[in-house]
């Protein structure tokens, strides 16, 4: 678990260390919004909570519910980005459609790093 943990810490810190350097470039907050750090550590904190499910999940369950927590897990990151964008939305914020397609970019980019590292994670709990 500690080594998922220092995984996701690392890829944070490259999707925040890439954001910094991307709104060092003059004009982009045409494609950067100025409220991108709450969407990074929201997604941070979401990562890591399913980093720990997921753990419980290989600890405790049996082999074939483990993809039924796969796709949980997934459902609920889905569900927990839906209800900050609805809070943030309602709440306003300038230049909503910059925002969302910056939640969106950020969300995939943790989807696609959750997937690589739990089929990882299965191919040694397989082997």
């Amino acid at each position: 678990m500690n080594k998922q943990i220092a995984q996701t810490l690392i890829f944070s810190g490259v999707i925040a260390a890439l954001v910094l350097g991307l709104q060092q470039i003059e004009g982009s907050e045409s494609f950067i919004h100025a409220q991108i750090w709450p969407i990074l550590i929201f997604s941070a904190v979401l990562g890591l909570i399913i980093v720990g499910m997921s753990h419980w999940g290989v600890k405790n369950l049996d082999p074939q519910s483990r993809t039924n927590l796969f796709l949980g897990t997934t459902v609920l990151r889905l569900i927990f980005s839906m209800v900050f964008i609805g809070i943030v939305l309602f709440r306003g914020v300038e230049d909503q459609i910059i925002w969302v397609a910056d939640f969106f970019v950020v969300y995939l980019f943790y989807l696609v790093f959750e997937i690589y590292t739990i089929l990882s994670n299965l191919r040694q709990i397989s082997g």
